[in-house]
């Protein structure tokens, strides 16, 4: 295989793997993969052959504010949560094991119906949904508020967590082989985790700020690439979901504990 070759292809690789658009979720996460592989393949034979990666003709065509501008696009994850926090159903239906950490988790049931409704039938393994505790959402109220309206505040939250467990355990009795509802005692930040205990597996964690609205604190997302060790980050927050959720956990209580397992045609 000639040099110029493999120098166009490392090229082609580098200019595909920056340039995926981040609106095609699931096929740019794949195709990211695909090619962070092909380029990967394609350098540790130019370094085999004495071909310098960072000086290639074709490399050097890609201009540095094309490579820039790409750049700031691929180290946003595909799949990260926007804004206002609204999760992606495409993870959901992507993965089997999924846990969230929430205030009120009043838009939840609405992205698991657009869920079941894009793959009817569709069914999870566990699904761990974990709750401010009503004794911690003080800390959340709006700061200019007077402490009469701060209390109204509080106790909205209370009803919209309440309304939430009950829309989500009427919706996913019968889709879910193991519900678990939680209240979080001990805050540290909000999150949801899907297929963490495995390659793949995605984390979003969203620290709150004082006196931010929950749903405009900034937020950062992590994953487990597949045929790669988890990052420290990764393993991290990964335990963090365990040490929440396991059975004698000093960090949550579990509300009603229930097991529904799915009759198996």
């Amino acid at each position: 295989m000639s040099s110029s070759l493999i120098d166009k292809g490392l090229a082609f690789a580098l200019f595909a793997r920056r340039t995926i658009a981040e609106n095609s979720h699931i096929i740019g996460t794949m195709a990211q993969n695909k090619n962070q592989k092909v380029f990967l393949d394609l350098s540790k034979l130019a370094n085999e052959i004495g071909i310098d990666v960072d000086q290639g003709q074709e490399m050097k065509r890609i201009s540095s504010d094309l490579i820039y501008t790409s750049f700031n696009r691929q180290i946003k994850p595909t799949l990260m949560l926007r804004a206002k926090k609204t999760l992606p159903h495409q993870l959901l239906l992507r993965h089997d094991t999924v846990a969230f950490v929430g205030l009120t988790h009043d838009s939840l049931a609405g992205v698991f119906r657009k869920a079941i409704s894009e793959v009817p039938g569709k069914t999870w393994s566990s699904v761990y949904i974990c709750y401010t505790a009503d004794s911690l959402m003080g800390a959340f109220v709006s700061p200019n508020l007077v402490d009469a309206n701060a209390e109204d505040e509080v106790e909205d939250f209370r009803k919209k967590k309440l309304a939430s467990k009950t829309d989500l355990s009427a919706l996913l009795t019968h889709c879910v082989d193991e519900l678990h509802f939680y209240e979080v005692n001990h805050h540290c930040f909000f999150g949801s985790w899907f297929g963490w205990r495995e390659e793949g597996g995605y984390i979003h964690i969203s620290p709150s700020v004082w006196g931010v609205d929950v749903k405009l604190c900034p937020s950062q997302s992590y994953t487990w690439e597949p045929d790669h060790a988890p990052s420290p980050d990764y393993n991290a927050f990964r335990q963090g979901i365990e040490n929440v959720i396991e059975r004698a956990s000093s960090y949550s209580t579990e509300l009603e504990p229930r097991y529904h397992v799915l009759q198996k045609s």
